[in-house]
């Protein structure tokens, strides 16, 4: 569509469209659909218009909106990285310990009866 340098366009509520050229000439489209399905091409209607200003206690109730941070996203980060290093050192130390502790198997008891062959 032609949006600059003067091109006007409309859009009915059926759909139509209403190009008006920079000369203005005037090109009329109407829906594809309405051919293939002319009842679902009936008028919706028009649109309300948007408030022009929002309320002034548009942000006093702040259950519906998005929750405010309370650290940076740096700040996250860092703390995600430092909770993580912390949790391989604790698991590092913990297969140290479990590595030295295990020295073999066990040694064989010491009893005076021969094998049982």
């Amino acid at each position: 569509m032609k949006t600059f340098w003067g091109w006007r366009d409309q859009q009915l509520p059926d759909g139509t469209l209403i190009l008006t050229s920079p000369s203005g000439r005037t090109y009329v489209t109407t829906p594809g659909s309405a051919l293939l399905f002319p009842s679902l091409c009936l008028s919706a209607g028009g649109v309300p218009a948007p408030e022009a200003d929002p309320p002034l206690d548009y942000c006093a109730e702040r259950s519906a909106m998005m929750p405010k941070r309370r650290r940076t996203r740096a700040q996250n980060r860092a703390h995600r990285i430092g909770t993580e290093r912390r949790h391989n050192h604790h698991a590092r130390t913990a297969q140290r310990t479990e590595c030295s502790s295990y020295a073999g198997p066990a040694p064989p008891q010491t009893d005076n009866d021969p094998p049982p062959f």
